[in-house]
């Protein structure tokens, strides 16, 4: 094990009173924003679908996402009495308390998964460095904004950059020594990670093949690639049978496509009639490659789009990081080219999701790259693997990060950093900074004031009257009403408004700024 000055800082056998010491905090904070902020965008979707399993022992309702995340958030708000609906409305309007407190539930089950990110961090800094690298490295991913952000609602973002990444840690595991059981774990890892999201079919394969190619495991002789066949056959089928079985070994022809492209035609002649093991499966991965094929409305740097910008997670990962993790990750990467190799490989995996994830169409947010930031928490933890000044900077550096994160709280899923922080709309939107999270906290604006109609342009599924908001009138197009107006910042920018716009209310100032997402007009009758 890696030795470094650091370490009598923080002896292993601190290490899981420390480890859990951080995942409560994490978990406090998570659940402290719970009735802040509404439902947002996707959250009654995947809910919806884990009720249908729970319900029916059916997965059938949207296929672009497995279904283990999903069931895992439907579980608690089934307990809590929260049962599917048409059209993925999930909450009838007039009961409150029982939206908060099954929303909640829901929410709860998405932190399963972090006592696992947090400990894995741990596990692969303590590895690479140290146990007090390793300590640093969780309790950075444990303060990260962006992490934060997305444990905290009931979504699967979170559960596949954890999934993801402990499926990478066995694959590292798995390069560095080769073996039957380091194989077995691969294979469940990578299996439990596809179940979480479809992403983990094209960042892991990639992640893998660095890691073997770093540790120069390659075979020689016919002994060797016998071996080697063996195993990747015994991967191979492992990792199926995982999948088959998180979708309930069905047996069926895949059903027709949400997402059709050219190739939807021979998809259905080949297979629409016949039977496959678990064809939602097989409806999802085609579905995913129809709709990164087709885009999806986006936004950046000020500029609507449908196919995306090559560049879009670059600039997400320089706004949307905290600035002491970019110096970290900086000054680790100066350090291991001048000193060795430490930081070098969680470097390399975090630029191969990057570029992974550079040509991708669906431009939807830094959810989708979640999963770099523990690998970065592990290059920046490897300075504690140095003399006492890298130590001392590092600690700085790490006090400066979870100050950041405190700070931001529980606008978690806003945040930015001070290199576009009042000018946040300009750079990003979605689920970056607008994913229709602040209608509660709109409710409460116009509650203290008795303002009893306003005029709303919501980007959002939540639904106003389930929130309490009375006295709602949609803003119509090319409407210019008096009085008072709320308006999402997706919509002000013409994002999810096809057609028309609202670039007349942009020379005016707003009357309040309801949390990071709605503006407030008022505009007195004439």
């Amino acid at each position: 094990m890696p030795n470094s000055s650091a370490d009598r800082l923080a002896p292993a056998r601190w290490a899981p009173a420390c480890l859990a010491l951080l995942t409560l905090i994490f978990c406090l904070r998570s659940i402290s924003t719970y009735r802040i902020l509404n439902d947002t965008a996707d959250e009654a979707v995947h809910i919806s679908c884990g009720l249908q399993v729970l319900e029916t022992g059916r997965y059938t309702l949207e296929a672009q996402h497995p279904p283990l995340a999903r069931i895992l958030l439907a579980v608690p708000a089934y307990c809590g009495g929260l049962r599917s609906s048409a059209r993925f409305v999930l909450w009838p309007a007039g009961d409150r308390e029982f939206y908060w407190r099954t929303l909640s539930l829901a929410r709860l089950g998405n932190l399963i998964w972090a006592p696992f990110l947090i400990g894995y961090v741990y596990l692969w800094g303590r590895r690479l460095y140290g146990p007090a690298a390793g300590l640093v490295a969780a309790a950075l991913a444990s303060f990260c904004p962006n992490v934060l952000a997305h444990a905290s609602l009931a979504t699967l973002d979170f559960g596949a950059a954890t999934a993801i990444f402990i499926s990478a840690y066995y694959f590292w595991r798995w390069s560095e020594q080769p073996g039957l059981r380091p194989c077995l774990l691969a294979a469940l890892a990578f299996g439990v990670a596809v179940l979480t999201k479809l992403s983990a079919l094209v960042l892991l394969p990639p992640l893998a093949a660095a890691f073997f190619l770093v540790a120069g495991s390659l075979v020689t002789g016919w002994p060797g690639w016998r071996t080697a066949l063996g195993r990747g056959a015994l991967f191979v089928a492992v990792a199926v049978l995982v999948v088959w079985a998180g979708y309930l070994f069905d047996f069926g022809a895949i059903p027709a496509s949400q997402f059709p492209t050219a190739r939807e035609p021979a998809v259905q002649e080949a297979f629409g009639r016949r039977g496959v093991p678990a064809p939602q499966f097989w409806r999802g991965v085609l579905d995913v490659s129809g709709h990164n094929a087709q885009g999806h409305p986006c936004y950046l740097l000020g500029e609507l789009g449908q196919l995306g910008w090559w560049y879009y997670f670059p600039v997400a990962l320089a706004v949307k990081t905290t600035l002491p993790l970019l110096l970290l990750v900086g000054l680790a990467l100066v350090r291991s080219v001048r000193h060795g190799r430490a930081a070098l490989l969680p470097l390399l995996a975090a630029a191969v999701v990057l570029a992974v994830c550079l040509p991708s169409h669906l431009n939807l947010g830094i959810r989708h790259v979640l999963v770099i930031y523990p690998f970065f928490t592990l290059a920046a933890a490897s300075l504690m693997a140095g003399r006492r000044a890298w130590v001392a900077l590092g600690v700085a550096l790490a006090i400066w990060h979870a100050g950041e994160s405190l700070a931001a709280h529980p606008d978690y899923l806003a945040y930015f950093n001070q290199s576009a922080r009042g000018r946040e709309a300009y750079f990003l939107l979605d689920s970056a900074l607008d994913w229709g999270q602040d209608l509660e906290r709109l409710r409460r604006f116009l509650e203290a004031r008795r303002i009893t109609e306003v005029y709303l342009s919501y980007f959002g599924r939540a639904d106003p009257t389930v929130v309490g908001l009375a006295g709602v009138r949609p803003l119509a197009r090319d409407a210019r009403p008096t009085g008072w107006i709320a308006v999402s910042k997706a919509h002000l920018a013409g994002l999810g408004l096809p057609g028309y716009n609202l670039a007349w209310l942009k020379p005016y100032t707003p009357a309040a700024r309801i949390g990071k997402s709605i503006l407030v007009y008022y505009f007195p009758a004439r």
